[in-house]
């Protein structure tokens, strides 16, 4: 049965990766027409005005070219006039990610500017990625983050706690077993930056409170906010 499960999540996933190709293919605009038609306005809505000359090709040095020169597409600054992100743009029929290495070069020359790196976005104005290489791999996103949210990305950078250190709560949880899945999924999360994680335990091992732990390790840590918790009855939430 999982394995069906998992095999219908992968065909819906390549499903919706084909739709997006196609969609792509099937309109060929180029970096400017995409720029207007797709990115400027994903961007207005999430409360980028882009009313700076310098929300727009910026111009960094440090570059390995013969001007040593570079124009970044777009620049997402914070209140305190430093850089949250930049976004690397494509024309539709390119690949979101193509310009993943032209985006690292910029953020270094930013980094090297302001004394702050920031995240990277890479778009074709229908598919996106995200990319904070201080902390994770990059991966697809559904559009670009407030002002508010990338900023709270930057500062948790600092004020995160090693999970690893960081005490599981034993008025929540008991067990050995649940305090070795606990610190597996911390783990995965930490050294090996995966996002997700899957628990498979018995009925009755107390899975609910493992994962009321997790939450609980993972809020004292700083590695969350706010926890979306699900259930298959009303009496676990």
């Amino acid at each position: 049965e999982l394995a069906l499960l998992r095999a219908e999540v992968a065909a819906a996933k390549q499903a919706n990766a084909a739709s997006a190709a196609q969609a792509a293919q099937a309109h060929d605009w180029d970096e400017a027409q995409t720029r207007d038609l797709f990115i400027d306005l994903l961007l207005k809505e999430a409360g980028w005005a882009l009313d700076k000359a310098r929300d727009r090709e910026f111009e960094v040095a440090g570059m390995p070219n013969a001007a040593g020169k570079g124009f970044i597409d777009y620049v997402l600054w914070g209140d305190d006039g430093k850089p949250l992100a930049i976004v690397e743009a494509k024309r539709t029929r390119r690949g979101a990610m193509e310009g993943q290495q032209q985006a690292r070069l910029y953020a270094n020359a930013l980094q090297a500017q302001f004394g702050q790196r920031p995240v990277m976005y890479g778009t074709n104005g229908y598919e996106h990625w995200l990319w904070d290489d201080t902390s994770s791999p990059p991966r697809a996103v559904q559009g670009f983050h407030k002002k508010d949210e990338l900023q709270l990305m930057i500062q948790r950078r600092g004020s995160r706690a090693r999970l690893a250190d960081a005490v599981i709560g034993t008025g929540i949880v008991e067990r050995h077993y649940q305090h070795r899945a606990i610190r597996r999924i911390a783990e995965t999360f930490e050294r090996e930056q995966h996002r997700k994680a899957l628990v498979v335990m018995a009925t009755g091992a107390g899975k609910t409170r493992t994962v009321i732990a997790l939450v609980d390790l993972l809020m004292k840590a700083n590695w969350c906010k706010r926890v979306l918790f699900l259930a298959d009855r009303v009496a676990l939430v």
